[in-house]
This record gives C-alpha cells, structure tokens and sequence, in this order.
C-alpha cells in the first residue's frame, strides 16, 4: 500500500487502515533532534528515515506564561504529536507583548514583554520533547497584527498592498531575517541552525483577491520562499496556505480561484518544500462536512503527487457545537489522510491549562478546542499519532451515529437516520439496525448508495413527540457488535414562524449592535449611529467600499441577543444607495461568533441592477431583503455577526438596516 513506505522501521504496524478505538503497545519513540527534516519528493526524511507529520496548532504560545506553554507541550508529547504549528510574529503589541512594535525595530518599549522570548522558550521546551515546531511570520487576518498592519505602517490602501509595495515587502523581509538569525537566549542556537525549526512559514491563510489569476500571490511566494532558502538553507519552507484551487470553469469558490490562490502552481516552487491546506467545511459554507471534506483531502493528495511534493493537512476542525459527529468526522478525515498518502496532518487546536480559569483550562474561544482529557476526542487523534508515526498498536470495530446527534432537536415531518460502521482490517459489516427504546422500534438501515453509510427513512408522527433515544447498533462478521446514540428532541412540523426578539432601534440606541472588522473596507467616522433620515429609526452604517474587489466587507456584531436559543432565522431589510450605472452588486450574510460558523453565504448574492429601487428621504435606494437561517442554536452563544459585503460596488456614504428580526418556528 502507498502508505506502508511511511511505517518507521523497527516498529511494526498492525493494522494500517484501521476502526475504531485502538490500545497502544509500544510508547512513542523520542526524537533526539540532531537531524534536520529534509524532503524526498512526496515524502520527508529525518536522520535517513521516514518522517510523517502528525501535530496540532497553538496560538497563543508566543504571549502565554511558561506553564501554560509547558502544559500544552506535554499534552502534544502524551498524544504522541511530533509538531506544533505556532504564531512567530506579533507586529504592534498585542495581550502586552510584541515582536515588532514598529517597522524595524525588534525591542519591546517599557512595560510591554517580548514574544520573541516566548517563542525561544517554546522552541526551547519542545526540544526537550521531541517535538518540531512550525514557525509562520505573518498573518493574512488582523490577529496579532498581520499583513494589515504592515500595510498600515506603509500608508497603504488595500490589503493586497502587502504583497505589490516594495517597502512592505522589504519590512517584511527585514523582519524575517532578524527573526531567522536570531538566537535563541534558551538553547544558545541561531534559529537557521535549529533543527528543532521543522518549518518557516511565510504566512498564515494568505490570500490575495484583487487578482484572480494566482499570479500576484504566486510571484510574492516565490520571491519570499527564496528569500528565506539563502538565510535557511536546512530547513523546510511552505506558504501557510488554505489550499484553495484555481481551476478554470468551477462554480465553487474554494475551486475557481476567487481568493487569488493557485495551490496547484504554488506547489510547484523550487523553495516550497511541501504543500498545506485547511479544512473548514463550516466556515467556508460547506454543510456536508464529512464529504466535502473527505474529497478535499483526496483532491490535495492527488494534485501533490502529480507535483511530486508534499501535502500536509495542517489545520482542521469541526466545531464542537456544530450539528456533526465530530468524533466521526475526525476519525474519517485523519484515516483519509492517512490512506491518501498525505506527510502530515495537524489539527486545531491543542489548548492546556489556564490557572486564570475558574476550572483551570484555557477556554474554548471558537468551539474547536481539543483537550487531552482521556475522552473518545482525545483518544481518536492519539490513535491518529499511532497511525503516522508507525507504532504498534491493535484496532476494534466501532460505528457512529452520524445524524441525528446528541442534543438535537428535530422539527421535520420526516427524516433521515444515518449511520456509518467502521471495521478494523479484514473485517466486514453484516448487519445495521437503528433502536428507538421508548418505542420498543428496531428498524433495519441500508447502505442505499454504496457510499459506506448506512440510513433509515423515518416519519416524526409514527416515532411521537418528545425526548427520543436513538442507538445504532453494528454486526460485523466477526466480533461483537458495537453501538452509538444519542439523545433527541421530535418537535412537531413548523407551521410558520412569530418574531421573538425584533431590534427596530426606536429608541434612538443602536441596542446593543456594535461595529466589528472589515475586510478591504473602512469604516467611516462615526462607523455607525441610528438615523431617520428615510423615515423612521434605522441602523445607518458608514463605510468607504473601493467597487475594486467583489469581497469588501464589513461586519456590525451583537454579543447579548435576547433568547437566542429559541430563534432559527434572522430578517432585516438593508437599502444601499443607487449609483449612475447600477454598477456591482451585494452579498450579505451572517455569522454566529460561537466557532465564527458563515450562515447563508453567497446565498443572497445579488447584483444591484436586480434589486427593487424604491424612493426614501428623497434619494433612490436598492433594496434587498435578507432572511438568514439560523439553524439549531441551542447549544451557541448569543453572538451574532452580521456581514454586508460590496461585490465590485463603489460607495463612499451611508447603507441602512431597517428592523433586525428573530424568529421562532410555530409547531
């Protein structure tokens, strides 16, 4: 098989594409570190042998305590994880610390702490663990400072800036070579000479949307990735990129190059040494996660290997309260990576202990933290570590419950129950059936599409209302049988829907709604305020779109929305002056700030010559009605973003939301 060339010699593996929950045997083998990774065509090689990342991602090492970073480092080695991704920038100051406050000037001022002492010390302490570290020196979003502020501290106009200015890039440059020459005050070892250093990463999600050709993201790339190959010659070099295709004809917009990625070109490079891309089916609007996903990964080895380099999934996640069997999903997505050949897979995101925390853990900021508590999260991504690393380790059958999920709430006449069976090697499923006991019902489920899961069709009315168990149970032709369940909610069908919390901004407050970040968009001054210059109370927004790119965004966020739970659409009404030539268009959405999960995107995409135009205050307005589905918010936080984003259209004045509504369904 392609992937038996990964196995570690001296270890043995037992079963390569393996179930279910998996009992080691042998203790992950300690790297000693002596050896720089080195890439061999698709593969990486360590000290002669075969090298297969299997890590996770931090954030927050670079302005954390020393313990926290030490509790998460221990936790990665107890995992058997052998890398971790992490921040090696932070321009401005940022949680009081900073790695480059201004341009070209590396010391913290008084009373701020330097990064870069953080970032020694966690290369410092994974050393001792046998972990390599990924470094990135920048980031495509406003964290920690990012392409933006270099932009910023230039006087640029856009984004895209960052890649075109030569000062920029120079900055840029000068900051990697302070950081790539650095030594470090913990080991007494330049960085370039560090074999610890798995990576430099010339960035974090770059994109680059004013040029939908690739070109200008490709040229920067290449000029980066040799930039940094003459002062790192030892170590390896990727772009830090989601993976996003450039593939002439395809309506998907992760596929057709709208974010002014080509991956497959950039692969291509004589300096990048390997390929990454990210998997965030939710986030990007992809509801079918587990497929979408799968085949994403499948279409990243595929293009690797036509390449002859590297691929590594290196962040990924599923939010934990998100309607999906995380723990199905992972263990799909990781036994794909490692059947399709992948070098590495990393997900996100490894966090410890926290002792500001009353429980004394770093909290779940967007709902993809992973714990190393002992729990079926945990142990399915310590059997991952097995998988790659080429430790000995035996396998059970094991079978999820894929929809419905613990928790949910159903309101649909009818449905569909889905499973799917995993079986260790050479082992095969006999039989399917779905138990509801509160109905003493056992239903048989059926493979229909040969697509490994197995469903049964089921009608609320027969199975009753109210709180369910459903269990799937699995027989396999040797062995004993395995289950899964879950608890359930049947509601009655929606008969309609009643607005429950409605923002009509009559009393002369924006009530709670504030100004959020932009995307190649400003806000003007004052951002927002409410205003009846069209009539009655509205929320009047102020921004400045350029009409150059088809993504200017901006968001307006409410973090306290009143019964949140009970609510699964959102309305409101936005009117966007009409300019000369009806010039662009509009492509509002929304977000729930719980795990920042898009709703509805590019679903209300629309160009403003077929918008209605209606009269108001004396000027002539288009007019867009936007209904947003929510989905089940029982679990989330009551956060919501919402985003208007300008497709190529120029305005430099005022939008007006009109009523922000909540519903309910009425059974």
């Amino acid at each position: 098989m392609q992937n038996i060339r990964y196995a570690l010699p001296l270890l043995t593996i037992i079963a390569g594409c393996s179930g279910g929950g998996v009992t080691s045997t042998h203790p992950f083998p300690t790297d000693s570190m002596n050896n720089f990774v080195v890439q061999q065509g698709q593969s990486f090689m360590v000290g002669g042998q075969p090298f297969r990342i299997v890590g996770t991602n931090n954030y927050y090492m670079h302005y954390a305590s020393h313990d926290m970073i030490d509790s998460v480092l221990d936790d990665a080695k107890d995992m058997g994880l052998n890398t971790i991704r992490v921040w090696g920038f932070m321009e401005g100051v940022s949680h009081g610390h900073t790695m480059q406050p201004e341009p070209g000037i590396y010391t913290p001022p008084a009373g701020v702490k330097s990064a870069l002492e953080k970032l020694d010390y966690t290369v410092s302490e994974a050393k001792k663990r046998g972990i390599r570290v990924v470094i990135v020196l920048t980031n495509n979003w406003g964290d920690f400072g990012g392409m933006q502020q270099y932009v910023d501290w230039f006087n640029g106009t856009h984004h895209d800036d960052f890649y075109k200015d030569i000062n920029i890039k120079d900055a840029y440059k000068n900051y990697v070579k302070h950081l790539i020459e650095h030594k470090n005050r913990y080991t007494g070892i330049i960085n370039k000479d560090e074999p610890t250093i798995l990576t430099w990463e010339l960035a974090n999600e770059p994109r680059a949307q004013s040029d939908n050709t690739g070109e200008l993201l490709l040229n920067w790339t290449k000029e980066m990735s040799d930039f940094v190959r003459e002062l790192a010659p030892h170590q390896l070099i990727a772009l830090g990129s989601e993976g996003f295709f450039n593939r002439e004809g395809n309506t998907d917009w992760t596929y057709n190059g709208g974010e002014g990625v080509d991956w497959e070109r950039i692969i291509t490079l004589p300096n990048i040494n390997y390929g990454t891309f990210h998997l965030y089916p939710e986030h990007w609007g992809k509801h079918n996660a587990e497929e979408w996903g799968t085949q994403w990964i499948k279409e990243h080895a595929k293009a690797a290997k036509k390449a002859n380099k590297p691929a590594v999934l290196e962040e990924y996640g599923i939010g934990k309260n998100e309607p999906q069997n995380r723990d199905f999903i992972y263990h799909k997505w990781t036994n794909t990576a490692y059947q399709a050949g992948l070098a590495g897979s990393m997900f996100w995101i490894l966090t410890g202990t926290d002792p500001d925390q009353p429980n004394n853990l770093y909290p779940d900021y967007d709902g993809f933290r992973i714990l190393n508590d002992g729990g079926r999260t945990a142990q399915i991504l310590t059997n991952h570590s097995k998988q790659m690393r080429g430790v000995e380790y035996s396998t059970k059958d094991t079978v999820y419950l894929t929809y419905p999920i613990d928790g949910m709430k159903i309101s649909e006449p009818t449905f569909t129950a889905r499973s799917y069976p995993m079986p260790k090697l050479g082992n095969k499923i006999t039989k399917m059936q779905l138990r509801i006991p509160e109905n003493d019902l056992t239903v048989d489920m059926v493979d229909t599409n040969g697509d490994g899961y197995f469903e049964a069709n089921l009608v609320s009315a027969d199975i009753g209302y109210g709180a369910k168990t459903f269990i799937t149970v699995a027989t396999f032709a040797e062995g004993e049988r395995q289950t899964d369940k879950a608890s359930v909610d049947i509601n009655r069908p929606i008969k309609g829907y009643e607005v429950e919390t409605k923002y009509d901004f009559s009393d002369r407050t924006t009530q709670g709604w504030q100004k959020d970040g932009t995307w190649q968009a400003s806000w003007n001054t004052p951002a927002i305020e409410v205003s009846e210059k069209l009539g009655k109370p509205m929320l009047q927004l102020n921004v400045d779109w350029s009409g150059k790119h088809d993504w200017e965004e901006l968001k307006i966020r409410n973090q306290a929305v009143s019964n949140f739970s009970q609510h699964t659409k959102m309305r409101y009404t936005l009117y966007v002056p009409v300019n000369n030539d009806d010039k662009g268009g509009l492509r509002p959405y929304a977000a729930l700030g719980d795990g920042w999960v898009k709703l509805d995107a590019d679903k209300h995409r629309v160009q403003v010559k077929d918008l209605d135009k209606v009269k108001m205050g004396g000027q002539y307005f288009y007019k867009q009605v936007v209904e947003i589905n929510l989905g089940d918010l029982s679990k989330k936080l009551p956060d919501m973003f919402v985003c208007i984003v300008g497709d190529k259209f120029p305005l430099n004045g005022s939008i007006y939301i009109e009523d922000i509504e909540f519903l309910k369904p009425v059974y």
